[in-house]
């Protein structure tokens, strides 16, 4: 059994993708934190009895206690990484812009990025099924976003634009043939 720990501080939200999930993915367990302490603490807690198999994790929360250690999605995906915690993470965030996507996929290699809007849930739930069977899924925007910085990054010409925009609805090589012959 799957088991998913969302980690969300807006409660329409995360009751909202709780109860989606658990009609959709009948066959997995759908855990809920309200902010990363809470998250980390639960994660600690289940490590082995009830390991958490996807964290779906925002990376801003509003109206935050005073004694809440960690305080954004990057600060837990940190912690994280420096305990050895290895969790597939489908991060799902309001913030399309490029200061918070590629720091989070530069440094903690999300497995997906969506970002939120008024019916990215069920794009959620696609990307987690897609998680579930191995594979990245990466909102549009996330991805060309990535594009963009890859090409400023690196020098590519008309050639390489073209192979990089087929590579997501590319999979198979039958598929590249069919389209190197056109």
């Amino acid at each position: 059994m799957e088991h998913i720990l969302i980690i969300e501080d807006q409660q329409d939200t995360f009751e909202n993708l709780e109860r989606k999930i658990n009609n959709k993915l009948t066959n997995s367990l759908v855990s809920v934190a309200s902010n990363c302490d809470q998250g980390f603490d639960y994660i600690k807690q289940n490590i082995i009895t009830n390991p958490i198999t996807l964290m779906v994790l925002d990376l801003t929360f509003n109206n935050q206690a005073q004694d809440i250690s960690i305080k954004s999605g990057n600060q837990l995906l940190k912690v994280l990484k420096n305990n050895n915690i290895n969790i597939p993470c489908i991060v799902y965030s309001s913030h399309d812009e490029m200061e918070f996507i590629h720091p989070v996929m530069n440094n903690y290699h999300p497995q997906g990025f969506v970002i939120k809007s008024s019916n990215s849930s069920e794009e959620l739930i696609f990307a987690i099924e897609r998680v579930f069977v191995g594979e990245n899924y990466f909102s549009q925007r996330v991805y060309q976003q990535q594009l963009q910085r890859f090409k400023y990054a690196s020098n590519i010409d008309e050639i390489d634009e073209q192979i990089i925009s087929l590579l997501p609805i590319t999979s198979t090589i039958k598929e590249w043939k069919k389209r190197i012959e056109n």
